[in-house]
């Protein structure tokens, strides 16, 4: 008797052992993970563990697989020095989320934390993405080719701006920089050889000339709604317009208006490209029909001008999405506004 029980037990006791063992395999890890230049502060929303990390490709890779189960990560970007954490985890299947630098704040006043340290910021992300990862949309990795242009497109956005600068600089005291702003003009056309040819790689063409339909849109314009488009499936055009930054939001309470505003999500460079778009655009009578509409409404110049940077946006979704070219003869099934 005394055997068949130890027997029993003996074997309960391993299939609770595989069940644990199975457990901790498939429960899913919440970790955040704030980011410096040369070091990672995690935070484990399940063991309630920190953790440093040296922030390189080696170290990154040989913690990731001491995990042997599912990874839900949170980060808050930061310059590149999120790449290499970001990209490995995704890599292996992970689910990584960026989470927006402002949602940390105006999260971190929501639950009445005060403290703003590394640590701190970990825990914050842990705890932001164990409660609202349904309504997060997970970061999706891009190849090798679409980081280079988006690289691109930013590196060249601040050498225009350095440009700028500079001429306005020397201007004051009438130093002559011909030779500087022929080399800066040099270096514009190679970054923009390099961004006509990754395009060409990644088999864009159609979708470019689509966009370069659209009154107002050049080649820079097009180059950043493709790659925006190409980042993900979008359900609609509001889906596009929110992954922008596009999108309005509105406070209100009781007899309470708030100032509408945009929510400025995504990258920047994309809703500066489109908004320069905005002043070649009216040069086509129903675009600046469109924005006249707004300023009849009292809408400012700066408003106006942003809404119809968002319907170009919403046009070229709807060219792309559905393989057409930009009609500028208007009518019921035309893209005019």
């Amino acid at each position: 008797m005394n055997t068949k029980l130890a027997w029993v037990s003996s074997r309960l006791l391993r299939q609770l052992t595989a069940e644990t063992i199975v457990a901790n395999i498939t429960q899913k890890i919440i970790l955040g993970i704030d980011v410096a230049k040369s070091e990672l502060v995690i935070f484990n929303w399940i063991n309630q563990q920190r953790t440093k990390l040296a922030n390189d490709a080696k170290a990154i890779r040989s913690w990731l697989r001491s995990f042997h189960g599912p990874l839900c990560i949170a980060v808050e970007p930061t310059s590149h020095y999120h790449r290499e954490v970001v990209d490995q985890a995704a890599a292996l299947g992970h689910q990584v989320y960026l989470v927006n630098p402002r949602q940390l704040v105006h999260y971190r006043e929501g639950i009445s934390r005060r403290n703003k340290t590394d640590a701190e910021d970990a825990y914050l992300l842990a705890r932001f993405v164990a409660r609202e990862a349904d309504e997060l949309r997970a970061y999706q990795p891009l190849c090798a080719q679409s980081q280079k242009l988006w690289a691109l497109l930013k590196r060249r956005a601040v050498i225009v701006a350095a440009r700028k600068r500079l001429r306005q600089s020397l201007a004051d005291v009438q130093v002559s920089a011909k030779a500087l702003f022929t080399q800066f003009d040099r270096l514009l056309k190679r970054i923009d050889q390099r961004i006509k040819a990754l395009l060409k790689d990644l088999g864009w063409g159609a979708d470019i000339k689509r966009c370069l339909s659209i009154p107002g849109i050049g080649p820079l314009n097009a180059a950043a709604l493709v790659a925006t488009y190409h980042r993900g499936a979008f359900a609609s055009s509001d889906a596009f317009i929110a992954f922008i930054g596009f999108d309005v939001r509105l406070r209100e309470s009781g007899t309470y208006k708030g100032k509408a505003k945009l929510s400025k999500c995504g990258e920047a460079e994309i809703r500066r490209l489109l908004y320069c778009a905005t002043k070649p655009a009216r040069s086509h009578a129903a675009f600046d029909q469109y924005r006249q509409r707004q300023l009849a409404k009292g809408r400012s110049k700066i408003v106006s001008n942003v809404a119809l940077a968002r319907k170009l946006a919403r046009i070229a979704f709807a060219l792309i999405e559905n393989g057409t070219s930009f009609n500028k003869t208007p009518n019921r099934t035309g893209y005019a506004p």
